[in-house]
């Protein structure tokens, strides 16, 4: 199980690539930091070819490289990345089956440790 873009959410990520500028080999970067109300914080964002590619989990959707740092990679399995617009808001969103908690901004999250170290036992 790995990461997955929803057909509109990989749109609007070519699109957005396209509109920054962005090199036709840089792929998008999605991971993890600590921070935020609920412990982490998702980081998305455009990045060159790594050097290494194998401190990655990497996919490619439709041209579109996706990469995800191992660490990352052990909580955001399974992740389903989707874009969301409403009259209020748009942009991407997360639903990752891990998080336990998520702050009303959907940026900031915490997980089920216990779960993810289980399943990834199970592996």
């Amino acid at each position: 199980m790995g990461l997955k873009l929803t057909p509109l959410a990989l749109s609007k990520a070519k699109e957005m690539k396209e509109k920054m500028n962005k090199p036709d080999d840089w792929g998008l970067c999605v991971g993890l930091r600590g921070g935020g109300c609920s412990g982490f914080m998702y980081e998305f964002d455009f990045m060159a070819p790594p050097e290494n590619e194998a401190q990655f989990k990497v996919s490619e959707y439709d041209g579109l490289k996706v990469y995800c740092d191992k660490k990352s990679f052990i909580f955001l399995t399974g992740t389903e990345i989707d874009y969301e617009e409403t009259l209020m808001s748009s942009g991407f969103t997360f639903k990752t089956p891990y998080a336990d908690r998520s702050c009303g901004c959907g940026e900031s999250v915490s997980f089920d440790v216990g779960r993810v170290q289980q399943d990834g036992q199970a592996e």
